[in-house]
């Protein structure tokens, strides 16, 4: 964590920003992280040939009325190859299948290019467009809310083996 959140490359796209994260701040994210209790859930991507995870996924907001957001890190050298799109795959058919959730939503920078296109290859929409929504760089940025129910992440992702 300390490394993914101090590399400005992987937190570039990131909705929100920190200036610096601690490894003190980056060992209690993990412990929360690690915890079952509340509305969150968090999940290490590991993939074969690396010793640790490349990055995590969560759902935000779950057991609510509203439907859970899903937040993605890619930290490492995996960025670009496929390894997103599967685990944030992964990661929604759990909030279909295991929490019932009856739709899952994203807020995604308007200028993360990369991210619109995997969350369209698993069936999500364009929903709306926050217009000048996230300080960035001095100015400010549009956002965007995508959104999936079930049955277009179904048919979208068919070709994954969840």
């Amino acid at each position: 964590m300390h490394r993914w959140f101090n590399n400005p490359e992987a937190t570039r796209t990131l909705m929100e920003q920190r200036e610096s994260f601690s490894e003190e701040e980056a060992r209690a994210w993990v412990q929360r992280a690690a915890t079952t209790d509340g509305e969150d859930r968090k999940y290490a991507i590991e993939v074969e040939g690396h010793e640790e995870p490349v990055g995590f996924t969560a759902l935000y907001g779950l057991f609510c009325q509203t439907a859970p957001e899903l937040g993605a890190l890619i930290g490492d050298d995996v960025r670009g190859k496929g390894v997103g799109r599967r685990a944030e795959a992964l990661t929604i058919a759990k909030a279909f299948d295991e929490f019932g959730a009856h739709r899952v939503y994203g807020r995604i920078p308007a200028y993360n290019e990369a991210a619109k296109r995997v969350v369209t290859s698993l069936g999500w929409r364009h929903e709306g467009t926050m217009r000048g929504h996230l300080r960035r760089d001095g100015g400010l940025a549009d956002c965007e809310v995508w959104g999936v129910l079930p049955e277009e992440f179904r048919s979208a992702a068919a070709d994954l083996e969840l």
